[in-house]
């Protein structure tokens, strides 16, 4: 009876809607990489906001991070707390002409040896730049590969340049170690919130409805400092945060698009395919040069 009744509210009441679903993926788990915040404390920030907001996200491990007996227990404790792991090469060579078929089998092979040993790895697998093959025969035979290998692609539906924005917080904070972290932490959500709207809205164009969608964000100082908010500005604005593992059953996630060039969000891709939206798909979909300017203005 109880759902019956919430699928008649969803049909008739009006303004009753279930809300945009999104799941936190993280890339690259690049614990060496220079910044204010050491490894382990960068580790420490990003799990406990996951915790405090009971979601589960999904890491993508590029192997080569993993070089020690401390990279491996920081990654232990991702696993350890649920979260799922998944491969996303050893080296993060952009899938192009300098690399080969064998070479891209290669590099998800290796990787997969160094993680299957994690608890909660799983046969899921992101291209490094969301690069998916300079040529629609290499981006098939490696399609096929992981078909054949039950590996499945962790795709993106939401892109956006957190990586750029960690980048030019790092170089300020390397000048200016007193500048008002705030002023990043405002820039960094109004752009996440602006890439958001706009892959829901290309979901809704393209396919007709909302997904549930996987957001990208990198192991970095950004996150570090502001996954919290970042995720509470979700919630406030009516966003629902799920399990990246819940937001990768969506049916979605099964589509191959036929699209070139290759790679990209999912729905970008799908809107590629479609040919309607031409107007509105900039490639690469997110890039610095779409915020430099921005940032210039505001001194960040």
């Amino acid at each position: 009876m109880k759902s019956l009744i919430a699928v008649f509210a969803i049909l008739i009441i009006p303004g009753f809607a279930q809300s945009t679903e999104v799941a936190i993926t993280m890339d690259d788990f690049n614990v060496h990489e220079e910044t204010h915040l050491p490894a382990e404390k960068r580790n420490e920030a990003i799990l406990a906001a996951l915790k405090k907001h009971k979601i589960k996200a999904a890491l993508f491990v590029t192997c080569k991070h993993l070089k020690s007996p401390r990279d491996e227990k920081l990654l232990a404790e991702w696993s350890n707390q649920g979260h799922l792991i998944g491969n996303h090469t050893v080296n993060h060579n952009r899938f192009d002409a300098k690399v080969s078929v064998s070479d891209e089998i290669a590099e998800i092979q290796q990787c997969d040896e160094q993680l299957k040993s994690q608890k909660n790895f799983e046969k899921i697998f992101r291209f490094p730049m969301l690069a998916e093959g300079d040529t629609a025969e290499k981006r098939d035979a490696v399609r096929d590969w992981m078909k054949k290998n039950s590996y499945r692609n962790g795709h993106v539906t939401i892109d956006a340049s957190d990586w750029y924005v960690d980048r030019r917080l790092r170089d300020k904070l390397a000048t200016d170690p007193d500048f008002d972290l705030s002023k990043f932490r405002d820039f960094y959500l109004e752009h996440m919130w602006d890439r958001a709207q706009y892959y829901n809205d290309l979901s809704k164009k393209v396919l007709g409805h909302e997904v549930k969608h996987t957001l990208l964000v990198h192991y970095n100082l950004v996150n570090a400092l502001f996954l919290d908010d970042l995720i509470a500005m979700f919630k406030k604005r009516g966003w629902k945060v799920i399990d990246a593992k819940k937001a990768f059953k969506d049916p979605v996630f099964t589509k191959l698009p036929n699209s070139m060039p290759s790679g990209q969000s999912l729905i970008w891709a799908l809107a590629k395919e479609s040919g309607k939206l031409e107007g509105e798909l900039r490639y690469p979909g997110e890039n610095d040069t779409y915020e430099k300017e921005k940032m210039d203005a505001l001194g960040l």
